[in-house]
């Protein structure tokens, strides 16, 4: 399940409390950041648990629901907000367990888009921010700036935030690959491509906290950029190994007359710059790359105009699990993990029994 990577329940009893659920990338961390900062000053009184996850299918979404339900006695003084990934099933919502709680939706997922719950009653009492255009991170922000256009307070928390948003909109959208060459677009550039050294080397917990210092303070943006672009440099070392075994290892597979490079075992902090270089490459004329995952995940990269989203939606749900994303950067759950595990398992034991009944 999710991480717990905010909690001030035991500190403030009977107080209101503000549920983030978010994804446990750079895009969903920074969004909970944001939120998290903008309502403690709203109402220092109010208490928080946040929760991060990398895993957005609707299975795990609807069994961190279930928790957050059965140890949080939530009424209409609290808060949920879900961040940069899918609310719970319909189904789940139906049965009201959050029907007095508000709620806001902030996302870019074209899978994810609003239109998607409009049908359902549950759905409508939820309040979307969508935008296909900007990350959840640089919603987020936006979603608090009439505040800033009330207090002097809020408008200083809103800039000091706006570069590290901003910058994670560019890697996360992908808007960064589009940037040209003036100096202003090259530092974005750069500060993008940092926003992702930062998470991959720092872990979503060591990044989350990285974003903790100082907030609201006028060093906060011209200091966590310098710590993280001292990170790009490690990044890239890392990233030259892990490209030089993708070459190695993919293999060819022709959909539709589109050609897949397929590629297992890379890590994941490596993926989507590793499709970049491949298709940057006019060696391969692969339009996608499939990153089969150990995990029982699959992660595709695509160029053009082939609709990855769509792919990793029909193919989780041909498997029984569930998948979406952006239109080149999509992935989805076609194995399931623990299943993985139990066979292991079984096959070591098994074996061990063999083994122990036969000459050793």
């Amino acid at each position: 399940m999710a991480d717990i990577i905010c909690d001030t329940r035991l500190q403030k009893r009977k107080t209101p409390l503000v549920v983030i659920v978010t994804h446990g990338d750079a895009d969903g961390l920074v969004a909970a950041t944001i939120v998290k900062a903008f309502e403690e000053r709203i109402n220092p009184e109010q208490s928080f648990l946040i929760f991060s996850g990398m895993d957005v299918t609707e299975e795990q979404t609807e069994r961190l629901f279930d928790y957050i339900c059965k140890y949080n006695d939530l009424g209409i003084r609290d808060k949920i907000y879900i961040l940069d990934r899918p609310i719970p099933p319909l189904g789940w919502l139906a049965m009201g367990y959050l029907c007095d709680v508000p709620m806001v939706h902030i996302d870019h997922h074209i899978t994810n888009h609003p239109d998607t719950y409009s049908f359902h009653e549950r759905g409508k009492r939820i309040s979307h921010r969508w935008s296909e255009e900007k990350s959840a991170a640089f919603l987020s922000l936006e979603f608090f700036r009439t505040w800033g256009e009330q207090e002097k307070e809020y408008e200083r928390l809103y800039h000091s935030f706006y570069d590290l948003a901003k910058a994670t909109s560019e890697w996360d959208t992908f808007h960064w690959k589009q940037l040209g060459e003036t100096l202003t677009d090259t530092l974005w550039k750069k500060k993008a491509l940092a926003i992702n050294a930062a998470e991959k080397l720092l872990g979503s917990v060591g990044f989350y906290r990285a974003i903790q210092e100082n907030i609201g303070t006028e060093q906060y943006s011209q200091d966590l950029f310098s710590y993280f672009f001292r990170l790009q440099d490690a990044y890239d070392h890392q990233f030259r190994h892990a490209y030089d075994f993708a070459k190695r290892s993919v293999t060819e597979y022709v959909f539709r007359n589109h050609r897949i490079g397929v590629i297992y075992g890379v890590d994941v902090n490596y993926q989507s710059m590793i499709a970049d270089y491949f298709f940057l490459d006019k060696k391969y004329q692969f339009d996608v790359i499939a990153f089969v995952n150990i995990y029982g995940t699959v992660s595709f990269r695509g160029k053009g105009n082939f609709d990855v989203s769509i792919l990793a939606q029909k193919l989780g749900e041909f498997c029984g699990h569930s998948g979406g994303g952006h239109k080149n950067a999509s992935g989805c759950k076609i194995y399931n993990r623990d299943r993985f595990k139990e066979n292991l398992l079984e096959l070591f034991y098994e074996s061990m029994d063999a083994l122990k009944l036969g000459n050793f």
